[in-house]
């Protein structure tokens, strides 16, 4: 039985995934777990529209002037250990990698623009450009690729260097319990990419 596209009316409604309440992240999944089995613009629209709304940057998953993730105790706890390493008396430990991470954040913001462009395309009674969509779709959908696979790489030098450190802060104390740094900071790869395809 052929099923109907529930991502096109939607788009052209005007409406748009969001994940603000648990109740509009149930509606957003919905429609991606319904995705048309054929090819379809509409679809693979929603689905990037998905990613791009879930997508958390780096600077709000981690504080990046001590490297250490914002959901950790370390991030805010002032009588931490690591308050008194070598780590945090240096002004700018990460300096690199908070510049890196502003320019990604820039052009993140410039592809969520592009597809606010083609959800207005979407959003037009009657359009249905479908080869001008694809080509729209396929190129913020490949820049947002690879922002995410540099943002991937940043957090990869994040963590190496959050581990560098707890490793020269505790290495020289053998009775300690600590645990592998790396069990302590381990998140899901591209938080951001919630599943949207099937």
């Amino acid at each position: 039985m052929p099923s109907t596209c529930r991502a096109k009316p939607a788009l052209f409604r005007g409406l748009k995934p969001v994940f603000t309440t648990p109740q509009q992240a149930s509606a957003t999944k919905k429609i991606i777990s319904s995705a048309c089995s054929r090819p379809c613009i509409y679809c693979d629209i929603w689905k990037l529209a998905a990613l791009i709304a879930s997508h958390s940057p780096l600077s709000a998953r981690y504080n990046l002037s001590t490297g250490t993730p914002t959901n950790s105790p370390i991030s805010s706890a002032a009588s931490s250990p690591v308050s008194t390493s070598p780590l945090s008396r240096s002004p700018t430990p990460y300096c690199s990698i908070i510049k890196a991470s502003k320019r990604i954040d820039a052009q993140f913001q410039t592809q969520r623009s592009q597809l606010n462009s083609i959800l207005s395309i979407c959003a037009v009674a009657g359009a249905d450009a479908e080869e001008g969509l694809r080509m729209a779709h396929d190129r913020c959908a490949s820049a947002v690729e690879d922002l995410l696979d540099q943002e991937e790489d940043l957090e990869e030098e994040l963590l190496k260097n959050l581990e560098d450190q707890h490793y020269g802060c505790h290495r020289y104390n053998y009775a300690s319990q600590y645990s592998h740094p790396t069990s302590s900071y381990s998140q899901e790869r591209r938080p951001s990419m919630v599943r949207v395809s099937h």
